[in-house]
């Protein structure tokens, strides 16, 4: 279905939205900076039935993710990421439970807010690359709805469902993660102006286990700084894009 791709949105008069750079992105002065709270670490929430049921899926998709990397990019994999994106529910955090709460910071001088919003949603794929993250399906740009997959290389391999809701009135990117990935959560992006010509990137993110996969992967491996370490590159992506030479 052509709806996850998303079509390449026309410029907006006046704005402009440079393309993807190659060499290195490192963010070294985008005061990148974030702040814990709530509870940690994050526990499954849900009934038995349900955290069975999430556990299933992240395990199904987590295979379909070790296929991902074997097979390279096929068309046949988006082509079953598609069928299976159709399935599955958001699964946002459940109200009144533990939620572990991260927000992160940074900075875009001399950038405009709606400029950083629209390289975002522009170039999606390129902002995650740069923390080590594939978006299956293949993505051009987003589009208010999408369902995709963010494809994680570790050991376990992951696919991590997530669906896009845009506001571009308020520069805000909203995710919420669909059934099977190993936290329930929410991301929100907001890029406001930073009163000195540049953009302040604030994102919100809150977080829950969505099956015992996340206790077990909390004790084998650290999950939680693996999370730190993409939205860190994200950030430095949009740094190291945007900002005037």
């Amino acid at each position: 279905m052509e709806a996850y791709r998303g079509p390449r949105l026309p410029p907006s008069p006046g704005l402009t939205v440079p393309g993807p750079r190659s060499g290195p992105r490192t963010g070294a002065d985008n005061r990148f900076d974030f702040g814990v709270g709530g509870a940690f670490p994050p526990k499954p929430t849900g009934n038995l039935m349900e955290q069975v049921r999430q556990g299933a899926l992240t395990a199904a998709q987590s295979e379909a993710a070790a296929y991902s990397q074997l097979l390279g990019d096929r068309t046949a994999v988006d082509a079953y990421a598609r069928v299976h994106l159709d399935h599955l529910k958001p699964s946002p955090p459940i109200q009144g439970a533990p939620t572990s709460l991260t927000d992160y910071t940074s900075s875009i001088p001399g950038v405009a807010p709606s400029q950083a919003y629209a390289y975002f949603v522009r170039h999606p794929s390129a902002v995650f690359e740069a923390a080590g993250i594939r978006i299956r399906p293949a993505a051009t740009a987003l589009v208010d709805g999408a369902r995709l997959f963010l494809e994680e290389k570790g050991l376990p391999p992951v696919w991590a469902p997530i669906t896009v809701r845009l506001d571009p009135g308020a520069n805000t990117l909203h995710i919420t993660t669909l059934d099977g990935h190993p936290l329930r959560g929410t991301n929100r992006f907001v890029f406001e102006d930073d009163r000195e010509g540049g953009t302040q990137v604030r994102q919100y993110s809150a977080f829950q286990g969505s099956s015992p996969a996340t206790t077990v992967g909390m004790a084998l491996m650290d999950p939680i700084e693996r999370q730190h370490d993409i939205w860190r590159g994200v950030h430095a992506h949009l740094h190291d894009v945007l900002r005037p030479r």
